[in-house]
């Protein structure tokens, strides 16, 4: 089948939800990676922060005359700095991103996410780059500031999945292509279920933590965290192989929670450790509102 994950009618819908959910940000930007978002940083802007004592090499347009006259020293206007920033999407669509067990699969919630931010971005007039991981194959899709730029990575990202996609990334050479390749200051979210993510990529990640603000929104299904009870199941694997498994087993059910769980919170330690926000997003939830806090 050559349907697409998300029509390009749906991405229409999600952007005017995005423009239309668009609010201020709750709290002052804390990462020294700022963008358009109000900023702790201050320097040369349009808004105005502060008022302090003039010192020697300021600009004298600044001067707050007035403040100087109540003060009886000279006072200078400070700005809320004025940055902008790339926003570089990683998009992962593996062989594992095409399980599902609710309402869409992993991939399709991973564009949804992806046009989201791609769209956030946008109405900020932040320019929006980005990578397509389909497996082992690399889409790279260079910054823009327009829609009509980002729309292929987007179109790219809602592809149907294609019938060679059997390979996972490889990770530790991805985030080596990272940072080579992108720049300081940029902003990158990796949309991933993270498999083959481990504590084995801890020196990668920190040192791609150290160049760039890193977000992690890692899509998960519901299956992945509790197994149901569906009696037996005939499954197969990205590898072709197939599996009979029995869910009617209840220790085999909690194992796999347990299993399941362990995994999560190794996977938010090595975040954690590395400086890197991890957010997840489920599969069977609204996306904006697990999303609250990016756009």
């Amino acid at each position: 089948m050559n349907t697409p994950l998300l029509t390009l009618a749906e991405l229409e819908q999600l952007q005017r939800q995005t423009l239309l959910r668009r609010y201020a940000p709750r709290r002052a930007v804390a990462s020294p990676w700022s963008g358009a978002a109000r900023s702790i940083f201050r320097g040369r802007g349009m808004e105005l922060d502060d008022l302090r004592a003039y010192q020697a090499g300021d600009d004298v347009r600044h001067m707050d005359w007035r403040a100087t006259a109540r003060s009886g020293r000279p006072m200078t206007k400070v700005f809320r700095e004025e940055r902008q920033r790339l926003l570089y999407l990683l998009i992962d669509r593996g062989p594992a991103m095409h399980f599902g067990t609710r309402v869409e699969t992993k991939a399709a919630t991973a564009a949804r996410v992806a046009a989201i931010l791609a769209f956030s971005a946008l109405a900020q007039q932040e320019p929006v780059a980005g990578l397509v991981l389909d497996g082992r194959r690399e889409h790279a899709f260079a910054a823009a500031r327009r829609l009509d730029g980002v729309l292929p990575m987007l179109r790219a990202a809602c592809a149907a999945a294609g019938a060679d996609n059997r390979h996972a990334a490889d990770w530790p050479e991805v985030w080596d292509d990272l940072r080579r390749n992108v720049t300081r200051g940029t902003t990158v979210c990796i949309i991933s279920d993270l498999l083959g993510v481990d504590e084995g990529q801890r020196a990668q990640l920190w040192r791609l933590a150290a160049l760039c603000e890193v977000i992690v929104f890692q899509i998960i299904d519901p299956a992945e965290e509790q197994l149901p009870d569906a009696g037996r199941l005939r499954l197969t694997a990205g590898d072709g192989q197939i599996h009979l498994i029995d869910t009617g087993d209840k220790a085999l059910r909690e194992r796999y929670a347990a299993a399941m769980a362990e995994r999560a919170a190794a996977l938010r330690r090595l975040c954690h450790s590395t400086g890197i926000r991890l957010q997840t997003v489920h599969t069977h939830r609204d996306a904006f509102s697990q999303m609250r806090e990016a756009v």
